[in-house]
């Protein structure tokens, strides 16, 4: 079964009573969820109803996962309904009933399980006992007891992995690449400076490197054509990346990394500068007036955030006041479909409750899943390791920002159970003076080309772009049916800032 979530609707009466018979399996989480109290028993119900419009949505993203569920209790759709029923009995305070769901989800639900629906369930089964979202019982996962968690290592190991795997970071990587590339090239200067918000393991800068370097052999090789013997070689390209990270070995690692790759490249001068990201005071950016200055936002943890609207929308306000500060030729802005935060596809509103965001961060990982099922082998190891070291890592982390959430707004407007709202990026963009900008021809030729380059391992065309907006102004990258997994956009200034350096 290929457990996709994408906006198809289902009307057929076969999903109208599987859905029947889901409810009837699953009464014992509702019946015991029933309380005495009035306004606690009306919570309940409010969350029991915005379950089941959860649901609804899982049901008619994809209709091959109702279509599919078998009998013997194994199917995706009954797994998602099991998880759901969890968070929504921890939200009105009966841990009973959570972990009741919980075990529930373990009995059906294999690490190892060649659907990667009972994968991606065990993962988010877990993580939910792991946080303060799902309140632990007496007996938790055997698995999870275990396991101790990934080294630093191994989760380098398991993202160099996903990354050759799977085309969804090399996408991001390789678009903003070309982006960043064609900005460069119509400012007419030999020295570009990039700010990278999340540098991580600097996987996306070796190809940015080489082709900066090849451009500048071309251009050295027609000064030379042209030259009488008297004129001076072409200067060669200056690249200077500012990497933000949380970790300084990580950035120390980063750069020695960088430097490597750099040295072997002719005709560019490299230079990093790692920063460790403790806020808005954290370092000191400063840029040149002779560089071309752009900004790259790939997966920006201020997008991933699950804190409230007001919160979320202030840590994105003041990161986008720091990048005005740059005055950058392009800030160019990846994000992830609902991986957490609701990134490019929702967001939180005035919802009390956590479960918008996390039928958000369920559907994305179910995808995210099933993909990679299709690109490895249903016995492969590196699956299997890319899913635990990885995957499994960023789904905690997501569960255990749910759980933060909670603890500090959770005592917000109950009679407010709010469906996600549209996702407030592009507002804030333009109310920090940003515009979007068209993407080329050859930034949406070469997603497609690299899409075909790694269709032959990854479900043929399961793969594809997704070109959204008007004048084609952003590009997604879907999964089959499903709407997006990430979207990409590119922004400008509309008037240009004085500041030239944020500290």
């Amino acid at each position: 079964m290929n457990l996709t979530l994408s906006l198809a609707i289902n009307g057929g009466t076969g999903t109208t009573k599987k859905r029947k018979q889901l409810l009837r399996d699953s009464i014992v989480v509702d019946d015991v969820m029933s309380c005495d109290g009035g306004d606690h028993h009306s919570r309940v119900v409010r969350l029991l109803q915005a379950r089941e419009r959860m649901m609804a949505k899982l049901e008619a993203d994809d209709p091959r996962v109702a279509a599919a569920a078998p009998d013997d209790g194994s199917g995706g759709l009954r797994l998602m309904h099991l998880l759901l029923s969890s968070v929504a009995a921890a939200e009105s305070g009966d841990a009973h009933a959570a972990a009741a769901a919980l075990h529930e989800v373990w009995r059906r639900a294999s690490f190892r399980g060649g659907d990667p629906a009972q994968r991606v369930a065990a993962y988010f089964a877990d993580a939910l006992a792991s946080s303060r979202l799902v309140v632990r019982s007496s007996s938790s996962s055997p698995a999870a007891a275990s396991a101790a968690p990934p080294t630093r290592a191994e989760r380098f190991l398991a993202y160099t992995m996903f990354y050759q795997a799977s085309p969804i970071y090399q996408l991001a990587h390789f678009t903003a690449n070309q982006a960043i590339v064609e900005a460069f090239e119509s400012g007419g200067r030999r020295r570009l400076h990039v700010v990278d918000f999340d540098v991580s393991y600097g996987f996306q800068w070796p190809s940015l490197i080489q082709s900066l370097s090849h451009a500048a052999a071309a251009s050295t090789s027609r000064s030379n054509s042209h030259d009488d013997g008297d004129g001076d070689c072409a200067e060669p390209v200056s690249l200077r990346i500012t990497g933000l990270g949380t970790s300084p070995d990580e950035l120390r690692q980063t750069e020695a990394r960088l430097a490597r790759f750099a040295s072997g490249c002719p005709n560019l001068r490299f230079q990093f500068e790692g920063i460790v990201d403790d806020g808005p005071d954290s370092g000191c950016i400063k840029v040149d007036d002779d560089a071309t200055v752009v900004v790259n936002l790939v997966f920006p943890a201020a997008a991933q955030s699950s804190m409230t609207s007001s919160t979320r929308e202030e840590e994105c306000s003041a990161l986008l006041a720091r990048i005005r500060s740059l005055n950058p030729s392009l800030v160019f802005l990846v994000e992830k479909d609902g991986s957490g935060s609701g990134g490019n596809a929702k967001s939180r509103g005035r919802s009390s409750s956590v479960l918008p965001a996390f039928t958000a961060s369920l559907r994305y990982f179910a995808a995210v899943f099933d993909s990679l099922h299709e690109c490895l082998p249903a016995d492969s190891a590196e699956r299997l390791a890319i899913e635990r070291n990885h995957l499994g890592t960023e789904i905690c982390d997501a569960m255990a920002s749910f759980a933060d959430y909670n603890d500090n707004y959770g005592g917000g407007d109950d009679d407010h159970v709010a469906e996600p709202t549209a996702t407030s990026w592009k507002q804030m963009m333009e109310r920090a003076g940003l515009e979007r900008v068209e993407l080329s021809s050859r930034t949406v030729s070469q997603a497609k080309l690299l899409l075909k380059m790694k269709s032959g391992g990854c479900g043929g065309v399961g793969f594809r772009v997704i070109m959204e907006g008007e004048g084609g102004r952003a590009m997604s990258l879907g999964w089959r049916d499903r709407a997006q997994l990430i979207t990409t956009t590119g922004w400008r200034s509309r008037r240009r800032s004085i500041n030239k350096a944020f500290c």
